[in-house]
């Protein structure tokens, strides 16, 4: 058990980190050319950066596990296993849990870093 979940953290560590950097990194460039920039607006640009670079990172991501099990299709395909067979495989559902977590994970890093962009970098009260 810890050592799939351990692989599935991995997996999708890095696209979330991809798009936590690219949002945080967007919100410090917009706050650097409008510092009167109110932390609502920071957040509502967090967030409509955040909403690109999540469809991109989800895509990606799904590619990525796809092209690295390429060689287990292509075996399923030379041994002419079944359709239901290869569907039912450990193997195949463990792929598609690596996507669907990290595509989560994405999802929610992308309000979470929006909104810590916008409480750090917004006004301060002065």
């Amino acid at each position: 058990n810890g050592l799939l979940v351990s692989g599935v953290l991995i997996a999708s560590l890095g696209a979330v980190m991809d798009v936590a950097m690219s949002i945080s990194s967007s919100c410090h460039e917009l706050r650097t050319l409008n510092p009167a920039l109110s932390k609502k607006d920071l957040f509502r640009s967090g967030m409509n950066i955040g909403r690109d670079a999540m469809g991109t990172m989800a895509n990606t991501l799904i590619l990525a596990l796809a092209g690295c099990s390429l060689n287990m299709f292509l075996l399923f395909q030379v041994y002419d296993y079944p359709l239901i067979q290869i569907i039912n495989t450990d193997a195949m559902a463990i792929e598609l849990i690596r996507g669907v977590a990290g595509s989560i994970g994405i999802i929610l890093s992308v309000p979470l870093v929006a909104l810590l962009s916008a409480q750090i970098m917004g006004p301060t009260k002065k």
